[in-house]
Formats: structure tokens, sequence, C-alpha cells
């Protein structure tokens, strides 16, 4: 009797064990048939413009991975919340995606000021942050196991960027009009660090708040401190407030801008006003007229599903889920934090059917890329100049 008793205290010890360990083992936002993804984007503000386009390429990914059987058997849940590109709203939709979505990975957010203000929450909780939608060093720097960085570096498109021109054009006095935050001051670093390797100096620097509409004070600085070539921390509505406002004064001077920049919208909005502006970027902006087959045919889907044209924002949101897909097959069926980081490590010189930059990681180096290449708008398009290139 005292045996059988011990024996049936021993197996209640045991299956509360077996409980527990099942318990521990749990992952948020990790089921058998599924794999919640969380980001948060502007969908109704400044940048707008940015977020909608991006928030449809990163669903159209996922929908040809469920489409296609998932990964490991696992379906895509892509949950995306609107931040207006307003911090204090990012907050708010990072703890619902964090405690009531109970997402797994943070992916291809909108913007710097809005992800800094999120991306720790995220990382407080030990889960992925990954590809956001901002190229600022803090993507990646301090180094943390948790974060990655997909696109290149606002320090270094700038450092690129200022090269070729200062080079190409022979320009001796370069000057800064740039967005009154981390994104702009990433912009006015790159600038500073490749001048400074020039052994050159920044002639002047002028900055706007975040959803400014008017630069006329700005541009009037910029000329009166006789600027030959003025480098843009700007999005897109700012740059052709910009290049606006000095066509409204005469003043012929050379513009170059980052990736934030090289949209077709500035091209598209801005007709003759922002004709000869320059930009860095990563992927070429996809034009259905002179795509590949294989481009036109991913456009010919978008269109089908949302109604509008592909661009190069809807680009960098299928290019967020498309690598963290990768990253999901490398880490098995056993899905946890650490096995995906060690998917995501395991990527080399991933390439794609529009013409990144190739996208690799390791374990000591989250940062996809810190190349780029030099693009111009020419006849109302943005036209490629260059291979890719390092400063």
């Amino acid at each position: 009797m005292a045996r059988r008793i011990l024996s049936a205290a021993l197996a209640a010890v045991i299956a509360l064990a077996s409980a527990g360990g099942a318990r521990a083992a749990a992952v948020q936002g990790v089921t058998d048939t599924e794999v919640v993804i969380g980001s948060h984007q502007d969908l109704s503000g400044p940048i707008a413009s940015w977020g909608v386009p991006v928030k449809n390429g990163m669903q159209l990914a996922a929908d040809e991975i469920n489409a296609a059987g998932g990964i490991h058997g696992r379906k895509l849940k892509l949950i995306v919340e609107d931040s207006g590109y307003d911090p204090k709203k990012a907050v708010l939709a990072t703890q619902k995606l964090l405690s009531r979505d109970g997402i797994f990975i943070m992916a291809g957010s909108m913007g710097t000021p809005t992800v800094l203000a999120t991306m720790p929450l995220v990382l407080q909780k030990g889960l992925p942050h990954v590809f956001p939608l901002t190229a600022a060093t803090q993507m990646y720097e301090p180094y943390d196991k948790l974060k990655f960085a997909l696109f290149t570096p606002y320090n270094s498109l700038m450092r690129v960027a200022t090269k070729w021109v200062v080079e190409t054009k022979g320009k001796k006095a370069v000057c800064v009009l740039h967005q009154d935050d981390e994104f702009g001051l990433n912009v006015k670093r790159g600038v500073e660090d490749q001048l400074a390797a020039m052994k050159m100096e920044l002639v002047s620097t002028t900055t706007y708040k975040r959803g400014a509409t008017d630069f006329s004070s700005q541009v009037a600085k910029l000329r009166a401190d006789k600027c030959d070539l003025v480098a843009l921390g700007t999005i897109i509505r700012e740059t052709i407030g910009a290049m606006g406002e000095a066509k409204k004064l005469g003043w012929q001077v050379d513009m170059v801008g980052s990736q934030a920049a090289y949209a077709p919208e500035v091209a598209a909005l801005g007709k003759d006003i922002v004709e000869g502006v320059y930009a860095a970027g990563e992927t070429p902006i996809p034009y259905y007229d002179t795509a590949s087959p294989a481009v036109k045919k991913w456009m010919d889907a978008y269109k089908a599903k949302f109604g509008t044209e592909a661009n190069i924002q809807s680009v960098a949101g299928y290019r967020v889920v498309t690598t963290m897909g990768e990253g999901l097959k490398n880490a098995g069926r056993t899905l946890t934090a650490d096995s995906f980081v060690a998917g995501l490590e395991q990527i080399k010189n991933l390439t794609d059917i529009f013409g990144s930059v190739p996208t690799s990681f390791s374990k000591e180096n989250h940062l996809a890329t810190k190349s780029a290449f030099m693009a111009q708008i020419k006849g109302g398009r943005w036209v490629v100049l260059t291979d890719h290139l390092n400063y």
C-alpha cells in the first residue's frame, strides 16, 4: 500500500515537472501552426507614402510564403499597427503587439524616432528586433544579439554620396539641411565623417522640425552661406520642398539625399522642381517598362492584390519578410529566439530579383551591408548612375 502511494506521488511529481517544462519551453508568438510577426508603420502621418507600401510589400511576401505551405509547417501571421510617425503612438502600438498580440518577432518597423522609442521594449522582452525601416546606426549599434539591420546605414549612404558628388562635381562648400531628430543627425554625421576623411569641413547646417512644410528660411540661409552642395536629411515631401524653395530663389545648387529621399514619389510629385537631384540607394527603383520579367511578374501580383503600382517602398517591405523567412528556414522546426538569431547569422550573400546589394550576416556582424549606388532624377525618373560603391 505504501509502495503504491509512493509510486502515485512520484508520478504526480513527474507530471507536474513535465507540465512545468512544457510551459517553460513555450515561446511567445510561436505555435505548431503559426509564427506571429509584428510591425508598426506610418499609415496616416507625414511618411505614409513610405509606410503604406512597406506594409503592403510585407503582406505580399507573407501571403506568398503561406500559400507555399509556410515555413516548417508554420504560417506567418503579420500584424501591423499605425504609428502615424509619432513616437508616443508607436510605443502604444508596440505595447499592444507585445502584450495583447503576443508577437515573436518585431520586423520592418518604420522611422528612426519611432523605432528608437520602441526597440528597447522589444529587446527587454527578449524578442528579436529585425530589419527596421530606418538606416540609423542605432539599429545595429551597440551590438545586441537580437538586433539585425537590413538596410545600408544613413552614415554609409551619405559617406558614399558625399564622396562621389564632391569628387565628380568638384564641390568645395558642402552644407546640410536635415530633420531635427536622430534620422537627420545620422545623415549629418555621415557627411561630416566623409568630409573629415577628405580633409574638408562642413560649411553650414540648418534644420527643420518633423512634419514641416515651409523651408524658405533654411534654404535662404544655405544660399547666404554660399553652399555649392546641399546634403539632405529629408524624406519625400521635404526633399521636394527644399528643391522648390531653391528654384523659387533662382538658386542653382546641387542637392543629394539618402535612401529616404530615393523614392519614385519625389520624381512623380516634384516634376521639374526636382530634376537633377541626387540620392544614394541600395535597391534600384522598379519601373515597369524597364523591369526584368521576374520583377514585372512581381509588380503585376502586387497591383492585382492592392490595386496600386509597386514602388521601392513596397520592395523594401517585401525584402524584410523574405529575408526574415530565410532566417526562419535556417532556424529549423524548433523555433526560439536563439535558433532564429542563429538562422539569420547563417545568411551569406543573399540576392534577390530586384538587384539589391547582397545580404550577409554573421555572429559578429548583424548589419547586412554598407554599400550603395548613386542615382539622379533625369527626365522625370530616377536613373542609377554607378555600380555599388563604398567610401
